[in-house]
């Protein structure tokens, strides 16, 4: 199906002999002027008679829309192989020259708008219609895909709006809306900066299409509104998705780590088992070996109960090894015992005694007076 507007009737008629031409099953059909009939949703709606779900997509229907622009770049590139390297933009507004381009993309804007030779009165550039469109921050900007319509901007064509007054719930924005939704519902509670509650209103199934606010009496900007609510739900989407990683990389570190923790526990507890059999096997070899019995035998008795009792022998093992440092630093802390001691032990204790005191009274003594001898 070929969608073509009713005020347009050369271009319906052109492209009826076309398709006849062609020989293609295609249809053209009149779609009544009336925006924004053009948007994908609507045009659906109109063509077939099928309205798209909030919760789904035109292809799920088996439906798919597309404008001139997408399908002579898809047609480029199936049949030449060619990316998308440029687009038809139109150039309007405060201009002498008002045409269309086709213009390569990353071209400057204002380089694009010199061609249509702008008013001097002109103060800035629209990137889009006049209803979606937005002021580009700088004139140099590039121009991208999505860049369809430039419109030179001064105060005659868009003069300033008027001061926002507080909401009279008229309704006029409800009836307005192509969507069927409640902007002044979803305005209240964007400005309460009650996101949950927008999203139940079906903040996102609006088109910014701009309808609301055109027709508001009391001139509130709610598209502005609505882009503001939306773009906090994104922001808070993305911290929470943030949060929600570094979470699960922390508990994924945790695991990791006690992992770590009960290997290596396992480990010890494996050594200890181990020397605890061995030290086992070496007592029963000796307790066979003092009571005449094959050491063998005795081993080969001792080895179940080892089996059964390793983990418990490693930890007994580990314990009496702490013990045993403890016993260790303890005594090295505290001086030996001298009570006790071998007569051996007490002469030559006596020994180091007496050559001390001899030191000791060698050093006290006065020295002798010059030419006298000493014994």
């Amino acid at each position: 199906l070929i969608g073509i507007e009713d005020n347009k009737p050369e271009a319906a008629a052109a492209m009826r002999a076309a398709v006849q031409a062609v020989g293609e099953t295609f249809e053209v059909i009149q779609v009544p002027t009336l925006y924004p009939a053009g948007g994908a949703k609507q045009l659906i709606r109109v063509l077939t008679g099928k309205e798209v779900p909030a919760a789904k997509r035109s292809t799920d229907l088996g439906v798919q829309c597309f404008n001139v622009a997408t399908a002579y770049t898809a047609w480029r590139a199936i049949a030449h192989g060619e990316p998308v390297v440029s687009r038809v933009v139109t150039v309007t507004g405060n201009v002498h020259a008002p045409r269309n381009y086709e213009v390569l993309i990353g071209t400057p804007m204002d380089e694009l708008l010199k061609l249509a030779t702008p008013h001097p009165d002109t103060d800035g550039i629209i990137m889009g219609g006049p209803m979606m469109g937005f002021l580009v921050p700088e004139p140099g900007v590039p121009v991208i895909k999505a860049t369809n319509c430039l419109i030179a901007h001064d105060d005659r064509l868009f003069p300033p709006k008027a001061p926002e007054m507080p909401c009279i719930r008229c309704s006029a924005c409800a009836q307005a809306c192509p969507h069927e939704l409640q902007p002044f519902e979803m305005y209240w509670f964007a400005r309460a900066k009650n996101f949950g509650k927008t999203q139940e209103y079906h903040i996102f199934d609006c088109i910014e299409c701009g309808c609301c606010s055109f027709v508001c009496p009391s001139r509130i900007p709610l598209v502005q509104y609505f882009r503001f609510a939306k773009s906090e739900i994104w922001a808070r989407e993305r911290e929470k998705n943030a949060a929600d990683g570094a979470k699960a990389r922390f508990e994924f570190k945790q695991m990791r780590e006690e992992r770590e923790k009960a290997e290596k526990a396992e480990k010890l507890a494996k050594a200890a088992a181990a020397q605890a059999a061995k030290k086992a096997a070496e007592a029963a070899a000796a307790a066979a070996t003092e009571g005449n019995a094959p050491a063998s035998a005795v081993a080969e008795a001792e080895t179940p109960s080892v089996a059964v009792d390793a983990e418990k022998a490693a930890k007994m093992a580990t314990i009496q090894a702490a013990i045993e440092r403890a016993k260790a630093q303890r005594e090295a802390a505290q001086p030996k015992n001298t009570e006790a001691l071998k007569a051996a032990q007490q002469k030559e204790i006596e020994e180091i005694e007496a050559r001390r005191q001899a030191a000791h009274l060698t050093e006290a003594a006065p020295p002798a007076p010059a030419g006298e001898k000493t014994e």
